[in-house]
């Protein structure tokens, strides 16, 4: 009778350290992995984006026309779609894609603006450059944090 108690004990003691390996053993995916590819674009996007903004802080504000822009829009607008479509095509990675997603309907914004009033102002400039580094600082952070050490 004692011998049954202490396997009856050490049996109940194998089961749970059984489910704890089984447990520990599975791992679940909520996002998907670290792509450095992915990383890199994201960077070179980023760095489009800030060099527009600021080439545009160096013209006057009367001289600021959308058609000496157009080419930067353009140029950004496709990247963005590049990014899109990588992105896409992840498996659980809807968090990046929306964040792409938010970056080309500002983008789009922004093109219609410019386009309507012909020009941008000093205060734009700098509000859309800081949003702009705000978004692509949470893309590029959110990938580094994909990496598994």
């Amino acid at each position: 009778m004692l011998l049954t108690r202490r396997l009856a004990k050490y049996k109940n003691r194998l089961l749970v350290a059984c489910f704890v390996l089984i447990l520990s053993s599975c791992a679940i995916h909520l996002v998907s992995d670290f792509d450095k590819q992915s990383l890199q674009q994201m960077q070179a996007v980023a760095s489009q984006v800030e060099q527009h903004f600021i080439s545009l802080q160096y013209v006057e504000k009367s001289q600021r026309l959308f058609e000496q822009s157009k080419d930067n829009y353009i140029a950004i607008e496709v990247a963005l779609q590049a990014l899109k479509v990588r992105q896409a095509m992840r498996p659980l990675n809807e968090q990046t894609l929306k964040q792409v997603d938010i970056a080309l309907d500002l983008w789009s914004k922004d093109i219609a603006s410019h386009k309507k009033q012909n020009t941008v102002s000093d205060f734009i400039l700098q509000r859309h450059r800081q949003q702009y580094q705000r978004l692509f600082l949470a893309m590029i952070k959110g990938e580094e944090a994909k990496k598994v050490n």
